[in-house]
């Protein structure tokens, strides 16, 4: 890895873990989502980066994709099980990292931690991917807890935030094994038992795919943005209000998503209504893991 790109993977995790200690401090009962997903707009272009994806602020039994939308009224209530996670890049090197927020003490948000921090300590090259996923379920049953079997870590890479192989959070016989300057995403989602995610139907995510002819105007205009502006990396439906009034937004988006112009990103939730945690950093694999997302002290 060159110099240059490293020092940009180093910047853009530095970024996130800034972020994450500047908004630790207004997460409260009564915070209204919305107002802490521009926070964390505003401080990842502040601090010189841009976001890499909308902040996923998940509560409960949804463990990802959700962002707020425009107008959220939505707060953050005693004892929620909130799920905060952050992206950043510097021109297309992400750094991505998740942490859960609980008003009062809970035994999931804990497991979370211990259990990606266990799964780290064995990141190095040659590990495989058959190693990290039974670290994480035997480390998850070692709390007295379970994780969401379909949902996985990821690699990462310019403009790539959710790259191959899926690294899989519980044991499997897959022998891919990660060389040293490989960048990847640990993220364990922990629930009381092993659990499993589906789509709810809301979407507030999109990222762009391909070309597509489109009669509206603004849908044109908003494939562009996605394309050129967002380098194919997700945006979010508030966003677009920003340039384009909410009905040509709605109009568009629909359009565009029946010729299959954009991906869409469902809120996922769990199955049976189970509360997750989850935990998240951004490794770059070697003998001594250099992990770009925690705060440097």
């Amino acid at each position: 890895m060159e110099k240059e790109v490293l020092d940009k993977y180093k910047k853009a995790g530095s970024v996130t873990a800034e972020v994450r200690q500047e908004i630790s401090k207004m997460l409260k009962p009564g915070l209204k989502i919305l107002d802490l997903a521009n926070r964390v707009d505003d401080l990842i272009e502040k601090k010189g980066a841009k976001p890499a994806f909308p902040v996923n602020i998940s509560i409960n039994e949804v463990a990802a994709h959700y962002t707020p939308s425009f107008g959220d009224t939505k707060e953050i209530e005693e004892g929620n099980l909130v799920k905060i996670d952050i992206g950043a890049h510097i021109d297309g090197y992400i750094g991505d990292m998740a942490f859960t927020y609980c008003s009062q003490p809970n035994h999931l948000l804990k497991a979370s931690e211990k259990v990606l921090e266990k799964a780290i300590k064995i990141i190095k090259p040659g590990v495989s991917l058959a190693e990290i996923g039974t670290t994480i379920e035997n480390s998850a049953k070692d709390q007295g807890v379970g994780v969401i079997v379909n949902l996985t870590g990821h690699t990462l890479d310019k403009y790539v935030f959710h790259g191959p192989p899926s690294i899989l959070n519980v044991k499997n016989d897959l022998d891919h094994r990660f060389k040293e300057w490989d960048v990847i995403a640990l993220e364990p989602f922990i629930t009381e038992t092993n659990g499993h995610v589906k789509n709810s139907g809301t979407v507030e995510i999109y990222r762009y795919l391909m070309d597509r002819p489109v009669r509206l105007m603004e849908a044109r205009n908003i494939l562009a943005m996605a394309r050129d502006e967002y380098h194919s990396l997700p945006f979010a439906k508030r966003w677009l209000y920003k340039k384009f009034s909410p009905i040509k937004v709605s109009l568009a988006l629909r359009q565009l998503g029946a010729v299959e112009a954009l991906e869409t990103y469902p809120v996922l939730k769990e199955v049976e209504n189970k509360p997750i945690a989850q935990s998240e950093h951004t490794i770059i694999v070697m003998d001594k893991p250099i992990i770009t997302t925690r705060l440097v002290e």
